[in-house]
């Protein structure tokens, strides 16, 4: 045999067990953990590539090949399709099913829950403790808030819809507080949809104000309804609402904990005993139950609750029964002053039948 043949011959064998090598180890690879006894996370961020991804492997395990990694992900494509985010993969994770988790988006999320009642400092206090996402919004004020998010509102008060929000990691607060904002208007385009006829609201805005009041109000699910009642009927008869929560809102941080004549009397614009409409702004981010018991108030002929100290409320038609409820359910507790009262004018907050029966407490 010529040499020429036994040269070709030899180079054929040693292709055949170069090519027979690579198949065992790339298969050995493919089959083998990447992280045999413990837990790998990784952050992928916007514009990292593949290369990243394996420096960050090997610095946290001693990933063999990872040549046969690089391999691997253009095998699959993956080259510049991998989701960005934050991963966990679990001991005993392939080369593989780390890819396929990575090219799925299976990756971390994080959560963040809106509570129902929320004002909006309450939620931007909480939203700036939360450590899992990105700060863009720096302590500013209300009206700046708005700005930076490009939303087209003068007040962001009750904008934000209450749920539980999940996100990834590099998620930032703005990216999150537009997710609640479409949301609450989603949500309250649908309501308004399909609302009841006859109610005094003329936009959707100012049934979300009738929702937060309804919200701070009560918390029994079969009450929104009828406070959402007294709150149409005693709009369209153009009584004052005299709910205590907005007042307490109007004070904000001069509020001290317990309301009395003075508090009453300041007018803000919130004070729904000294002005005779809706406030102008919702006074907390309300539920979709409240947003629904708005638009769906009950046809009772109620005018006047009164609460009973235990969470709920006392419903009435007529003062004189108004009047009774609050003799039996608050009169020690919200009226401690009565008997101490100098003249019967300084309850002028009252209705007049209101100030006869507590003055004629007095000469008790």
């Amino acid at each position: 045999m010529p040499k020429r043949w036994v040269f070709i011959a030899l180079i054929i064998l040693l292709l055949i067990f170069s090519f027979t090598y690579f198949v065992v180890h790339f298969y050995r690879f493919l089959v083998s953990p990447i992280n045999p006894t413990q837990t790998l996370h990784v952050v992928f961020e916007p514009g990292s590539s593949v290369h990243h991804l394996v420096l960050d492997l090997q610095n946290q395990t001693a990933m063999p090949q990872p040549r046969f990694f690089l391999l691997l992900a253009y095998l699959k494509g993956a080259t510049n399709k991998l989701k960005t985010g934050e991963y966990q993969f679990d001991p005993g994770t392939t080369p593989d099913q780390l890819l396929d988790q990575m090219l799925s988006g299976k990756c971390i999320l994080h959560r963040f829950t809106i509570v129902e009642g929320w004002t909006f400092q309450q939620l931007i206090s909480a939203l700036n403790h939360l450590t899992t996402i990105g700060h863009q919004l720096p302590p500013i004020s209300s009206e700046q808030v708005l700005a930076n998010l490009r939303l087209p509102a003068e007040n962001p008060e009750g904008l934000f819809f209450p749920a539980t929000y999940y996100f990834s990691a590099r998620t930032q607060d703005t990216d999150l507080l537009k997710r609640s904002y479409q949301l609450l208007e989603k949500k309250l385009r649908d309501a308004w949809e399909h609302r009841a006829a006859a109610l005094p609201y003329k936009t959707p805005y100012q049934a979300l104000i009738a929702a937060s009041l309804i919200e701070k109000e009560t918390a029994i699910a079969k009450e929104r309804p009828m406070i959402a009642g007294v709150i149409v009927r005693r709009l369209q008869a153009n009584i004052p609402l005299q709910i205590d929560a907005s007042i307490i809102y109007g004070l904000g941080v001069h509020y001290n904990g317990k309301l009395g004549i003075g508090d009453l009397r300041k007018d803000t614009p919130y004070n729904t005993y000294t002005r005779r409409d809706l406030p102008p702004t919702p006074i907390c981010s309300p539920s979709f139950a409240s947003i629904t018991a708005a638009l769906h108030p009950d046809q009772s002929q109620n005018l006047y609750f009164v609460a009973k100290g235990d969470g709920s409320h006392q419903f009435s038609a007529h003062l004189a029964d108004h009047n009774w409820a609050v003799q039996r359910y608050q009169l020690d507790q919200r009226y401690p002053y009565v008997k101490k009262t100098k003249s019967c004018q300084s309850l002028w907050y009252l209705s007049s039948s209101m100030r006869v029966f507590l003055c004629q407490l007095k000469s008790l």
